[in-house]
């Protein structure tokens, strides 16, 4: 028996997977002035909470197994996934954070270009690139209310989620090639 710790990086990147497959949806049901969007918005919160949570958890785990830019990046996942709680308007903060979620979009933006120069594949900084959109999107909802914007970060919700999961995927597998 080994005493070498799982490195936690698959199991983050299918629950961004999953957190973006909601704001995605949420995105786009908006967009479509579903009613099921109500449903969604209403649950948002505790998803978003509880998807935190399970973020800091891996990024202790990614620190565990010696995985350094697995520690930063999901560190700033749950970061941000609280930042998201401060700026929806059901939250108990008096502040106006939907500022907030542009600072969180360049952060990102910043993570791109740091995966790009050390070398990660370039499907992870194409999934970063398309997290940081989703926030800059959410928080252009958020401030403004315009439906065209919730069908922007519905996209980009969707379009992070196929990336995300296939990352995942492909790196459970080790059969899928990354590039």
């Amino acid at each position: 028996m080994t005493n070498k710790r799982a490195d936690p990086t698959v199991a983050a990147l299918l629950l961004i997977g999953f957190a973006t497959l909601l704001f995605g949806m949420i995105g786009m049901l908006i967009y479509l002035d579903d009613a099921a969007a109500k449903v969604f918005l209403d649950a948002t919160p505790s998803f978003v909470y509880l998807i935190g949570a399970a973020m800091l958890l891996f990024t202790f785990m990614a620190g565990k197994s010696g995985n350094q830019f697995g520690i930063a990046l999901f560190s700033f996942v749950a970061v941000s996934f609280y930042a998201v709680l401060l700026a929806l308007p059901t939250s108990k903060i008096t502040v106006d954070f939907h500022q907030g979620l542009y600072l969180v979009a360049m952060f990102y933006i910043v993570f791109t270009a740091v995966a790009y120069l050390i070398g990660a594949p370039k499907i992870l900084a194409v999934l970063l690139l398309m997290v940081a959109f989703l926030f800059f999107f959410v928080g252009l909802f958020l401030s403004k209310g315009e439906e065209l914007y919730a069908m922007m970060f519905g996209i980009f919700g969707l379009a992070a989620f196929l990336i995300s999961t296939y990352l995942g995927v492909a790196l459970a597998s080790e059969k899928l090639p990354i590039r």
